[in-house]
């Protein structure tokens, strides 16, 4: 049975991130948004620390508050509605701690799981990216050789969310002398592994209280217990973190698309031209029609993808049809949201002027909307 009625707790949930991101967080995005690129603001680390944000994820088994997919894409819209620097740093985490609960063995989730939950705050990041691999995830130039029953890696990852403020990096890597799909692993590689360096952090247009910066590793030595799944695995446990990351980045587009939407309503509400409001306007109130009714199509699609992974079915197609329409949306409404504010919207600080430089990132992290293109069309 389909039922679009949320439950007690998903409202008290949403309501208790929406405060959160209202008066906690988009003040701080706002203000560091002109800072200089660097590691992650202490203020963000408190917020989530304080709300133990990780233990969505976690299960209780390991210490933690998980919560089915669809609650989970209902916070992440409210806190990327808050600021998308902000959600970025914790999805970062989560793929990393995603990675583990698909293909890490019982003592990798008992070691590394309970860690995240560290009262000061704790980040993981994913070093998948490479400078020319981009979208081609079939191969990697960084190498893992095996040598006295350890794994010695050497290669670069850029750019990488969290860089140097992670406690440990799920870095992917082909085993030596194998350069295809089926040489491809997960290895989990803590911070304090000599070998390790980081930087520069990268000046960017958008999320730019998100840190990223390159990772490089230079002979980092981890024990093979570190290897995550068997050898040759890796490639089908990163197209399954992947798929469930597209779900959850279709959640935090539509927080962004919503924040521009909101922004231009109210705008065109108070807004007076002879006396009266610009949203009486057709050219106004029918931009704002159209995307409100695509901001509530963004989200369904979202709920979908997210209710087909807590079912445990196939939801490849769904979570790429969700990203690739949430994504292109978020793009839409912060460029019609700076036509309708005019000029206001142009100079800083303005919400929606950056809302406008962080929704071309929407369109390419996880995947860029080509790349959701030909996926969704290779389900058909």
């Amino acid at each position: 049975m389909i039922s679009f009625e949320l439950s007690k707790e998903q409202k008290r949930l949403q309501d208790k991130f929406h405060k959160i991101a209202e008066f906690e967080i988009r003040p701080l995005a706002i203000d560091m948004d002109k800072k200089l690129p660097g590691p992650i603001d202490p203020s963000f680390l408190r917020i989530l620390a304080n709300n133990n944000l990780n233990a969505l994820i976690i299960p209780r088994e390991y210490g933690g508050k998980a919560v089915d997919s669809v609650t989970l894409a209902l916070i992440e819209e409210e806190l990327a509605w808050g600021s998308v620097d902000f959600i970025s740093i914790i999805n970062a985490t989560f793929h990393a701690l995603m990675t583990i609960l698909i293909g890490g063995s019982k003592e990798q989730k008992s070691k590394f799981l309970p860690m995240m939950l560290s009262p000061a705050g704790a980040v993981a990041s994913f070093c998948s990216t490479e400078e020319k691999s981009g979208s081609d995830s079939s191969s990697y130039s960084t190498l893992a050789r095996f040598k006295n029953d350890r794994y010695i890696l050497d290669g670069q990852k850029n750019p990488i969310v969290n860089a140097g403020d992670s406690l440990f990096n799920i870095v992917w890597a082909n085993l030596e002398n194998q350069k295809d799909r089926s040489g491809i692993n997960a290895f989990i590689v803590p911070a304090t592994t000599k070998g390790i360096s980081i930087g520069p952090f990268h000046d960017k247009s958008g999320f730019r209280g998100m840190p990223a910066a390159m990772v490089s590793f230079s002979g980092a030595s981890i024990p093979k217990n570190n290897l995550i799944g068997v050898p040759g695995s890796g490639y089908l446990l990163l197209m399954q973190v992947v798929d469930w990351g597209r779900a959850i980045a279709g959640a935090t587009s539509v927080g962004l698309a919503r924040a521009a939407v909101e922004e231009a309503l109210g705008y065109a509400k108070t807004r007076l031209i002879k006396k009266r409001p610009i949203i009486s306007n057709q050219g106004v109130s029918f931009i704002l029609s159209e995307l409100t009714t695509q901001l509530a199509a963004a989200r369904l699609l979202v709920w979908k993808a997210c209710r087909l992974i807590d079912l445990g079915l196939d939801y490849t197609a769904a979570a790429s049809m969700a990203k690739l329409f949430a994504s292109e949306l978020a793009v839409r409404a912060a460029t019609e949201g700076m036509l309708i504010l005019g000029h206001k919207s142009y100079f800083r600080p303005s919400l929606m002027e950056k809302l406008l430089r962080d929704s071309q990132l929407s369109r390419i992290i996880e995947g860029t909307s080509q790349i959701q293109k030909i996926i969704i069309a290779n389900q058909l």
